[in-house]
């Protein structure tokens, strides 16, 4: 006998779609590059930013540039949701949406219209806590289908629909499933890649105190100094940044988050003792030398 079809009635939201484009840029390779390259402009434009910012001057600095990089990055980052206005505008004309799910395909009717979708159009699926989201087979994934779990009355329909979309489809993410080999590599590197950027913040901050000590010590090292403190600042930052590229890669990894937090922790109080040394001087930002006073106050130079 026949498994009864999945029922589904809903109406797609603003925010649905905006996830199922996201969840279709992560499945592609194209998606992956874009956002790969996403951040690496942002990561180069706030390293320039900050480097710049250190100089002695700031006639030279291209701040137009790094303005327009990141308004870019802006952009691109909301180009889901602006997109997914415009598919909420065409869905809200059709109105609400009905359909069943079976062996035989998708078929989905409105006021205005009815499709039958066969399953050889698409050949894998994305999973997100609120959506099934039907991807085509050309490698950019052009066209897609939402499904989303709150379409069906019975929970227990959620499991069935899954079950269904596991029999004809090919899981985005089967390589990222728990316990598998790609799996268990990709948590070692993630694990690895974050101890790496943690031991990095932390000899960046390292860098920043010593940079700094000269005009700590002065009697050690009397007289006017140079002013190394908006280097250290910009060391404190990029070590700010590491420890939460630490966070960011592990943040879906229970035991390695639980680790990481506790190494960022200690790392991060030696940031403090660093900002602690590199605070005071901070008003002397542009200036190219610096002394430290008999009070303990630091005194700006120019020369």
């Amino acid at each position: 006998m026949a498994e009864r079809p999945v029922e589904l009635a809903y109406r797609p939201t603003v925010g649905e779609l905006a996830s199922a484009l996201r969840a279709r840029v992560r499945s592609t390779g194209a998606g992956r590059f874009q956002r790969g390259l996403l951040l690496w402009a942002v990561a180069v434009a706030i390293v320039g930013a900050l480097l710049s910012a250190a100089g002695s001057g700031d006639r030279d600095t291209p701040w137009p540039l790094y303005t327009g990089v990141m308004v870019f990055v802006a952009f691109m980052t909301a180009v889901p949701w602006l997109q997914a206005r415009r598919l909420h505008r065409l869905a809200e004309r059709q109105g609400d949406i009905r359909g069943t799910v079976d062996d035989a395909g998708v078929r989905l009717t409105t006021a205005h219209s009815s499709a039958g979708l066969d399953w050889h159009l698409y050949s894998r699926y994305v999973e997100t806590p609120e959506l099934f989201v039907l991807l085509s087979a050309d490698k950019s994934a052009v066209g897609f289908v939402v499904l989303p779990k709150r379409a069906v009355t019975d929970p227990e329909d959620v499991d069935r629909l899954r079950a269904v979309l596991d029999r004809w489809l090919v899981r985005a993410d089967a390589t990222k499933a728990p316990g598998g080999p790609r799996s268990r590599g990709r948590a070692v590197g993630r694990g690895a890649g974050s101890v790496a950027l943690l031991l990095l913040g932390l000899l960046l901050f390292f860098f920043a105190l010593a940079a700094v000590q000269r005009v700590t010590q002065p009697d050690r090292f009397p007289g006017i100094q140079n002013n190394t403190a908006p280097m250290s600042a910009v060391m404190l930052g990029l070590g700010t940044l590491a420890v939460a590229g630490a966070w960011w890669l592990v943040r879906r990894m229970t035991a390695m988050r639980i680790v990481t937090a506790v190494l960022a922790v200690l790392v991060l109080l030696a940031g403090g003792a660093a900002v602690y040394r590199v605070g005071p001087m901070l008003h002397c930002w542009s200036s190219d030398r610096i002394a430290r006073g008999p009070e303990g106050a630091y005194v700006c130079y120019d020369f």
